[in-house]
């Protein structure tokens, strides 16, 4: 069996394109209207005191006597069979669909996670959301919002995809009108904003204005029932590409629970999940305890500071960048590649020219001047590794040492952080390189930040605090983003998902403070 993770992509971003339109106030008020009532509510069938049936009304209490409707191939998942997988009956043949994923809003500067009641994960993926099903009779969990310099309210999400992924790794539709609509059990400290989401070419011609409805707060459990026509765009926009609910569920790939607030810690669970007659009722209950939670720090703005990093632009046709720090060798910001080989994986780079010149066969002057940036395509293959396959691109702040040819260390704190504009026909992550040896101790557990995929190219400025320690780390030695900057040896670009190729160009990279990488480049690979 296939199983797949899904993080952020461009489209769970969707409130960042209106941010500068309207205030964080009018983005809550439009996501949480004064009646967030999509559908008729049903009462909870319940043997636990901490679940307390919604009252309604006789009509509306009649619940329906089969887990799954009769008009769709689509089987009503609950927590209780304790299975992550739910049975979408529209998979494309590769197994993927229907596994419960996160996401959340690093990608533009947010520092919200969810915080699980246990550890995540299984021999299938580091991401498996299996256990706290086990652990909760549903998807349960603590939304952690921590705004960081996001310019808009926090937030995070679980979804699961309608048919699974493509061979390029994206998102398919499929036609699930005849679903009816969805239904839903559900406890939350929050409203929940239930969201539609397309492939990645429909998401943007929507400008990330997907069709949507706001459930209701609901701390002792509910039970929801959402024809296709509730789920509405919001009121904001104003372009010409419209999309209703019913017309959504025509090309559907993803379903995604939104959970966006003001920084907080917010309990939920997902206990039932079914087409619009499909639920029963199953409890949803908020008595579980999360691990640790981090407490919320004030959000401290970035002060520039001076530095000697000169942002390097592909279009210069240099292959050296000048990163200010060298250490004397004249051997920084050159372009290095690495892969999995070492651990038993078969991924390599293909470039579109042949690389190399007169001073070094690995030299890729050729493919800068060819392509404008560093293009290639990443052909992922996971031979006998045990994890996801990568490759990866990356360049030394001050260089190789005189005494054996180790990357050498420097404080870059007066970057700020990094700017970068790309193109990447998957997500791929920035990571801090910190040496061997402190890579050792730390158990290869970098800080890192996953940037969204972008087939036409994007922009990012990130802050050395938005780089994080990927969450399966345990050990004892833990490095915040701004600690590593300290202690920096090399910036790396990985591209790393499950075997499939991926298309990618680099074409600016330079400082936080002071970076010029250019907001609306378009990039492109060849």
């Amino acid at each position: 069996m296939i199983r797949t993770k899904k993080f952020s992509k461009a489209s769970i971003l969707g409130v960042a394109a209106v941010s500068t339109l309207f205030t964080a106030c009018d983005l809550i008020n439009d996501f949480i209207p004064a009646d967030p009532n999509p559908g008729d509510p049903k009462p909870q069938i319940s043997s636990s005191s901490n679940v307390v049936p919604t009252p309604v009304s006789s009509s509306s209490a009649i619940l329906p006597d089969s887990s799954n409707s009769e008009h769709s191939a689509f089987q009503t998942w609950r927590g209780t069979d304790g299975d992550q997988r739910i049975i979408t009956g529209a998979d494309n043949g590769t197994e993927t669909s229907g596994y419960w994923f996160s996401y959340a809003d690093k990608a533009d500067g947010g520092e919200s996670k969810i915080i699980w009641p246990v550890e995540i994960g299984d021999v299938y993926s580091d991401e498996s959301l299996q256990p706290v099903v086990e652990h909760c009779n549903g998807i349960c969990g603590t939304a952690t919002l921590r705004k960081g310099n996001l310019p808009y309210p926090p937030f995070v999400g679980v979804g699961f995809t309608i048919a699974g992924e493509t061979e390029f790794g994206e998102p398919a539709a499929a036609d699930v009108s005849s679903m009816g609509g969805v239904c839903v059990s559900y406890a939350s400290e929050v409203p929940v904003v239930l969201e539609m989401s397309f492939t990645d070419d429909i998401d943007a011609r929507l400008g990330y204005a997907n069709p949507m409805v706001t459930l209701p707060k609901a701390t002792s459990g509910i039970t929801k029932f959402i024809p296709w026509s509730n789920f509405k765009q919001p009121s904001w926009y104003t372009g010409a590409f419209t999309m209703s609910g019913d017309q959504g569920a025509t090309q559907l790939a993803l379903l995604r629970f939104r959970f966006q607030a003001n920084q907080g810690d917010y309990r939920f669970n997902i206990t039932e999940v079914g087409s619009l007659d499909g639920c029963t009722g199953v409890p949803a209950s908020l008595d579980f305890t999360s691990q640790e939670i981090p407490p919320i720090d004030p959000p401290k703005p970035p002060v520039p500071q001076p530095n000697n990093f000169e942002t390097w632009f592909g279009t210069s046709g240099s292959a050296q960048i000048i990163t200010g720090y060298d250490n004397g060798t004249e051997t920084s910001g050159y372009w290095f590649t690495y892969s999995d080989n070492v651990d038993g994986g078969m991924s390599t780079i293909i470039w579109p020219v042949e690389i190399g010149n007169e001073y070094d066969p690995e030299a890729k002057d050729p493919v800068i001047e060819h392509c404008g940036g560093l293009c290639g395509k990443a052909v992922l293959d996971q031979g006998s590794l045990v994890y996801q396959p990568y490759v990866a691109v990356g360049f030394n702040l001050a260089g190789e040492s005189y005494d054996g040819g180790k990357a050498d260390i420097v404080d870059a704190s007066a970057m700020g952080g990094v700017c970068i504009t790309y193109t990447s026909s998957t997500q791929p992550v920035l990571e801090m390189g910190l040496g061997e040896e402190m890579d050792a101790a730390i158990g290869y557990a970098n800080p890192a930040i996953i940037l969204p995929k972008s087939i036409s190219g994007t922009t990012k400025f990130i802050p050395w605090s938005s780089f994080k320690q990927p969450s399966w780390y345990s050990g004892k030695k833990t490095l915040t983003g701004e600690e590593a900057a300290k202690n920096l040896a090399n910036l790396k670009f990985k591209i790393q998902a499950q075997s499939g190729e991926y298309d990618f160009n680099i074409q600016a990279i330079g400082p936080y403070n002071s970076g010029t990488c250019a907001p609306q480049v378009i990039a492109q690979s060849k």
